[in-house]
């Protein structure tokens, strides 16, 4: 799924999704949602019982003000 498509699916929530592709500058292209929740550490509470080596990324699809946010790779 493109990031612009899950912009659109969950507005103002937390996603953890796969990553399946990245640009050149470690940009997410396409994303395979793997739950979503307007409260972020019921996603945290799930990373544990994913499989090991899953390329993982929590994207908020809301507007954040006063702050910066950046993507990190991240395997487990």
């Amino acid at each position: 799924m493109k990031i612009s498509e899950v912009n659109k699916k969950y507005k103002n929530t937390w996603v953890l999704a796969e990553v399946l592709k990245q640009d050149k500058l470690n940009q997410l292209v396409d994303v395979k949602p793997i739950m979503a929740s307007k409260n972020r550490y019921e996603l945290y509470k799930r990373i544990p019982t994913l499989p090991k080596g899953t390329h993982i990324a929590t994207i908020y699809t809301g507007e954040v003000k006063g702050a910066f946010l950046f993507y990190v790779p991240a395997k487990i």
